[in-house]
């Protein structure tokens, strides 16, 4: 996936009232995917959590602890922590930083098995 398209799904995401579903069902299986049905589900959840900016949720979909997401991204741990605690006075991440680890983890989605859908 493009970089380029990626930002556009982002903000389809948006214009659709960060919706998941509904952006699921405006983009459908576009052609140039070439994940299985859970791959696109994953590509979903972190175009949202990107678009967000909830560092937590793409923790959660990383599948890494947040210490290996961390060094994953050379990041400082505690501003991780501090991103992902949550509360009234959350910290948040710098607005492209979600962006930018969400492209990264939508490029590890491996294809699926045959190439094909």
């Amino acid at each position: 996936m493009t970089y380029d398209y990626y930002k556009a799904l982002i903000e389809e995401y948006i214009d659709l009232g960060r919706s998941s579903e509904r952006l699921l069902g405006e983009i459908g299986f576009p052609p140039e995917i070439k994940w299985d049905g859970d791959g696109l589900i994953k590509a979903i959840g972190i175009i949202g959590a990107a678009a967000d900016g909830s560092t937590k949720r793409l923790v959660s979909l990383s599948g890494l602890s947040m210490t290996s997401f961390a060094r994953k991204f050379g990041l400082p741990y505690r501003s991780v922590q501090n991103w992902c605690s949550g509360g009234d006075n959350q910290r948040k991440p710098p607005d492209y930083l979600p962006i930018l680890v969400g492209y990264v983890l939508i490029g590890e989605i491996p294809e699926a098995e045959n190439g094909n859908i």
